[in-house]
């Protein structure tokens, strides 16, 4: 007999088990979340990519600088991006304007280049950008990821004021899972904490 069968039923067994039922499955997703890897949101400009003294641009540019690689990155981001990869082993999600000019063979390549390879390693298998599409905002996007691909894994957005569009007082920033980092600063050791409760949870 099906659940919908018992839900008609007056009989207080059949409530119970529907009851039992229903917090089965919800024990079993659960158990499924904590098991899947958590999702990070990250964009580049302003987190990881201070442009001081090279940006996006440069990376496409035919007469590429010849240390872009090793100056692209601030290295204050970078090790702290690196000590969110491998506390919580997630599974990335980019967010960044970068999305206009690369495809994923791009980033990987991007990534390995500047000594990144975990990043380009931690790039969701399947879903791994969320990118805007014309008049939508970034909160938009990733809300919009979020209700296609999202499995009640915890997550955590990687953003910054000026390109981080609608998140700020968003629903998500006020439940602490947005880290909106300083414009031309990045991200620095002093969000760990942000970060730490946001995949806690």
């Amino acid at each position: 007999m099906s659940i919908a069968s018992f839900s008609s039923s007056n009989d207080p067994k059949s409530w119970d088990l529907v009851n039992f039922q229903a917090r089965t499955s919800l024990r079993v997703r659960k158990v499924q979340a904590v098991n899947m890897p958590p999702i990070i949101f990250l964009d580049v400009d302003d987190v990881i990519c201070i442009n001081a003294p090279y940006g996006g641009y440069d990376v496409v540019a035919p007469d590429r600088p010849a240390d872009l690689w090793e100056k692209l990155f601030h290295p204050a981001a970078v090790d702290t991006l690196l000590t969110i990869l491998s506390e919580h082993r997630p599974h990335v999600v980019l967010t960044t304007s970068w999305l206009r000019m690369m495809d994923r063979e791009g980033f990987e390549v991007l990534f390995r280049r500047t000594g990144l390879d975990e990043l380009s390693r931690a790039l969701h298998p399947k879903a791994w950008e969320a990118p805007q599409a014309r008049g939508e905002t970034r909160l938009e996007a990733i809300e919009k990821w979020l209700a296609a691909n999202r499995k009640d894994e915890p997550f955590v957005i990687l953003d910054d004021p000026l390109s981080g569009t609608g998140l700020i007082d968003s629903s998500l920033f006020n439940n602490g899972r947005v880290v909106l980092c300083e414009l031309s600063v990045g991200l620095t050791a002093d969000h760990l904490a942000i970060v730490r409760r946001a995949l806690g949870r």
